[in-house]
């Protein structure tokens, strides 16, 4: 499966001068040579995954007046299929499914009581450990082409479209608030009582580039991404004031760079060990709020709502050549 593979691969100019490389690194006169028969790969696995999100709420002379930190550590389940047409193109379909887990929200605000809009002179500050993640969901799709760099390694250059979906809703919690002066008011809400759902969706598109190399069994695959989300928006449902806020954020950049280390058990099965770090940059945008019970708009505002999310996964499974 490994010559197949690296046989199938070309060098970047070859699409260029009409020629191509066989497995023996000999140049072949006639156009891309392609085979017959291609192959399907299977990559599954679990894992557990790190997720912290910010939500931002400025004023109208651009100070940050509150800002809550949502984060999690759950459980994932990793797949990925990939196709190898005749010859080097490749079309590759990714996802990773998060749930349960241990998450936490922290919500600071500062309000007239507050010194000042530094950090640590906050007015108001409630903290929700049992808060749960509703559901976490990435996934791409990708269209590629292999280029062989050397007899070893190979380089996959692609573009696609990627979704990324997370939500998370507090219950309980503590806080500290001042009503009459600073802080002056301590107390708890009752475990069971449903605070914040909070939700972040970035579909975006994307190009990338993946070198992977084998020597002896082992693989290691290093990958780079950058793209571009589109139409990025959120959704904050305050459930005890009857208010969601709902933003839009319009274009926002992001990364992801990853590594995939394998170890060939039989001919078409290995076992790997992966990791992937994914940003999405901060961003200020739009907002409206509206009544939750009956609909109705309460207030607009511009440049009001910031966010911001990151993730780091690790996982660990079995890669299948059929």
């Amino acid at each position: 499966m490994t010559r197949n593979f690296i046989s199938a691969s070309v060098l970047v100019f070859s699409t260029l001068t009409g020629n191509s490389f066989a497995a023996d690194g000999r140049l072949q006169d006639a156009q891309v040579v392609l085979s017959d028969s291609g192959d399907i790969t299977f990559i599954g696995g679990v894992g557990y995954t790190f997720l912290q999100a910010e939500e931002i709420v400025y004023d109208t002379a651009g100070n940050r007046i509150s800002a809550l930190y949502w984060e999690s550590e759950a459980p994932v389940i990793t797949g990925t299929l990939e196709a190898r047409f005749a010859g080097p193109w490749t079309l590759k379909a990714s996802a990773t499914v998060g749930f349960s887990g241990d998450s936490r929200m922290e919500d600071y605000d500062w309000l007239d009581a507050a010194p000042s809009y530094t950090f640590n002179d906050w007015s108001d500050r409630s903290i929700h450990p049992q808060t749960e993640l509703d559901h976490y969901f990435t996934g791409d799709i990708a269209f590629g082409r292999d280029f062989e760099i050397r007899d070893t390694v190979i380089l996959n250059l692609h573009g696609g479209f990627k979704y990324t979906d997370v939500k998370w809703t507090s219950y309980g919690g503590s806080y500290v608030y001042s009503e009459a002066g600073f802080r002056d008011d301590i107390g708890s809400f009752p475990d069971n009582v449903r605070g914040i759902s909070y939700q972040q969706q970035f579909p975006g598109v994307f190009l990338g580039a993946e070198a992977t190399t084998r020597h002896n069994g082992w693989t290691l695959a290093l990958q780079a991404r950058g793209g571009l989300n589109f139409e990025v928006r959120d959704e904050d449902h305050h459930w005890q004031r009857d208010l969601r806020f709902r933003e839009d954020f319009g274009m926002l950049p992001f990364v992801s760079l990853s590594g995939r280390m394998e170890y060939s058990l039989t001919e078409n099965t290995n076992l790997f060990l992966a990791g992937t770090f994914e940003q999405h940059f901060s961003k200020i945008g739009d907002g409206r709020i509206y009544e939750i019970a009956s609909g109705a708009p309460v207030e607009a505002f511009q440049d009001g709502a910031g966010l911001e999310f990151r993730s780091v996964t690790l996982s660990g499974g079995f890669r299948v050549e059929f």
